[in-house]
């Protein structure tokens, strides 16, 4: 099996796999890894996060999990771009790739991460770039940190439209306000490159997507799926 793992701001994902599909998804857990390390002949990381991957890495060797592949430094995906080399994160690339090769071109990923990223593939087949905005864990932090009164809440499913109370306008205020901004996005995105396929990936895909009235797919999995593509990648 091989080991994947995704080394975000906020969490670390992790999948086993064999040479077809993800097997199992979990929070990066050691003690998960150390069961099942005499099945693993193997590990491709994708990483936005240098003190993340140097524990990642630490527990690996531990482990004795050899043949590591890292994204961008030992591993390049195979995708054409036409974005900033040094600037672009890694993970967008992957999920790109996987989105692509998945779904097809032309096509827009959307990844609600700590960070919410919009990424544009040609028909082609060429990473074209995106766009970059604070995710909603972020802007949730943002207006408890920055007001005096506002709470700290947990995102929950929206109570109609108009919000009776603080914590409900805040949520309905994320969850439809993002679900809007990725409506009028995608009009401008097909504006530019025709009828794209939209394919929306991260932690809060499905329940934006909920609230959006966009065609497209939801596919939690994709970066670990991109990263089981890049395994067999010479």
């Amino acid at each position: 099996m091989k080991l994947l793992i995704d080394i975000g701001n906020t969490n670390i994902s992790a999948g086993l796999a064999d040479k077809k599909k993800i097997i199992k998804k979990f929070y990066f857990d050691p003690g998960i890894i150390g069961r099942s390390v005499r099945k693993i002949d193997g590990a491709v990381i994708v990483s936005v996060n240098p003190s993340g991957l140097k524990k990642v890495l630490k527990v690996l060797r531990r482990l004795n999990i050899s043949n590591i592949k890292i994204v961008g430094r030992n591993i390049k995906v195979p995708i054409r771009s036409l974005y900033d080399g040094e600037q672009i994160g890694q993970d967008r690339l992957v999920t790109a790739y996987a989105g692509a090769r998945i779904y097809g071109t032309p096509a827009v990923i959307i990844d609600f991460g700590t960070a919410v990223t919009f990424d544009a593939i040609s028909k082609d087949g060429v990473y074209l770039g995106g766009l970059i905005f604070p995710g909603i864990k972020m802007s949730l932090e943002s207006l408890h940190d920055r007001t005096a009164l506002l709470p700290e809440i947990e995102l929950k499913k929206t109570a109609g439209f108009i919000g009776k109370n603080t914590y409900i306008s805040i949520s309905n205020g994320i969850v439809y306000g993002y679900a809007a901004l990725c409506e009028g996005l995608i009009r401008k995105f097909r504006n530019v490159l025709g009828h794209v396929k939209v394919v929306v990936t991260g932690g809060n895909a499905e329940l934006i997507k909920k609230h959006a009235k966009i065609s497209g797919k939801i596919d939690k999995n994709l970066c670990l799926k991109g990263l089981l593509m890049l395994s067999s990648v010479k």
